[in-house]
């Protein structure tokens, strides 16, 4: 270290030594990670959660699947529903953890299943609400069973100490599994939420009635964000789901702003990100990530079908078209969906805009009946002819 003398004569400064350039470019190198380190002192002295500003897993190059978990609440499903979604998701070769919340009295058929495909079960008991909000959890009785799924995902994530790399929130009634989808996402975020449809926006009323109502304010133009489906890592979903629920805090103890709408989730998850509020959110274009929101795509060929039956003379066109097949035979029964939609494969997995297969399609019931009985059925007997008595 080189030390400077100061003599001072007649009000001038005399410098004896002559290496202070050295000097002030240590100076100025050190002061500002000073600098950084107290900006950062700071925000996380004034912050309620200063766990936000750092994610160990965020320069991840990779996951490895086996470290990842998918996380659901299902309560009051049929053993159907499972073997669509959990065997699906086995069957693309995940093996890692899966966490569904169940009711407490689910049938043995259900338990069963679940261990023998390596599910964790989590039990979940209705109860009273403290608002008359709808359905609620017990444990979490001031919110409504739609947004307590986000309160008991934080939880159940915190208690898997194994759960370190990807994370995926899910519905699990209305979703399917065609790739791993950790082993398919690119580019690594802390949280990823995924967009709809982009003819569908924040003009929308589901997003839009219960912000302007509680908020005020109209997020206007901006892509639809489906808060059914998000991914991202350990600590960027513990950040998501903790945000989530302050905002829920917020609005529940707010008049304007409580009621039984069972969409408003959604329109809290499209706020919250719009006001970027979830730290290192990432929104993911419709149809080139893991996540496929096929609802509204779905909903519209399903229209389109019925009116071709009306056209065509169909007494009860809706009632023709969900017990008919919409394509194809049954010699070629994967040939489910006209090409002219432009949205499945030669083997009929629904596709990104790279033809390559969705890895989660979310939302499937828009298509109606015709897609579950002719192609999906079957697809689940495959899935799980390992998992049979």
């Amino acid at each position: 270290m080189v030390l400077v003398k100061i003599d001072t004569w007649r009000g001038q400064v005399r410098q004896e030594t002559v290496k202070t350039g050295a000097l002030l470019q240590k100076f100025i190198k050190y002061a500002g990670v000073a600098v950084c380190f107290l900006f950062i002192a700071n925000h996380i002295a004034t912050d309620l959660n200063p766990t936000l500003y750092f994610d160990p897993f965020r320069s991840a190059p990779k996951w490895d699947s086996s470290k990842c978990v998918v996380i659901g609440l299902a309560v009051g499903y049929g053993l159907n529903v499972y073997e669509m979604f959990v065997g699906s998701l086995r069957a693309t070769g995940y093996p890692g953890h899966i966490i569904l919340g169940i009711s407490s009295d689910a049938p043995d058929d259900v338990r069963k299943y679940l261990n023998k495909t390596g599910v964790q079960v989590k039990e979940v008991s209705l109860t009273n609400c403290t608002y008359p909000v709808g359905k609620c959890a017990l444990g979490y009785p001031d919110y409504k069973i739609q947004w307590g799924r986000f309160a008991f995902a934080g939880d159940w994530l915190r208690e898997c100490k194994e759960c370190t790399d990807g994370v995926m929130l899910t519905d699990v009634r209305d979703a399917y599994f065609q790739l791993d989808p950790f082993a398919a996402v690119k580019d690594i975020h802390p949280i990823m939420v995924f967009e709809e449809t982009p003819t569908l926006t924040t003009n929308n009323w589901v997003a839009d009635a219960p912000i302007i109502q509680c908020k005020g304010i109209h997020i206007k133009d901006k892509p639809m964000l489906c808060s059914g489906s998000t991914m991202g890592t350990r600590q960027g979903i513990l950040n998501y789901t903790q945000v989530m629920v302050r905002e829920f805090d917020a609005w529940v103890h707010t008049e304007k702003c409580r009621s039984d709408n069972i969409f408003d989730d959604q329109s809290i998850h499209n706020y919250l990100y719009y006001t970027n509020q979830f730290p290192g959110a990432v929104a993911i274009p419709h149809r080139s990530g893991s996540i496929h929101i096929v609802g509204y795509q779905a909903d519209k060929i399903f229209r389109k079908e019925i009116e071709k039956a009306r056209e065509r003379g169909e007494k009860d066109p809706e009632s023709w078209v969900n017990s008919h097949r919409i394509y194809g035979t049954g010699e070629n029964w994967r040939e489910w969906l006209t090409p002219e939609y432009n949205l499945t494969d030669k083997n009929g997995f629904i596709t990104n805009l790279d033809g390559s297969p969705s890895p989660q399609v979310h939302q499937i019931d828009r298509f109606g009946h015709t897609f579950g009985s002719f192609w999906l059925q079957p697809m689940v007997k495959q899935w799980n002819e390992k998992y049979a008595p």
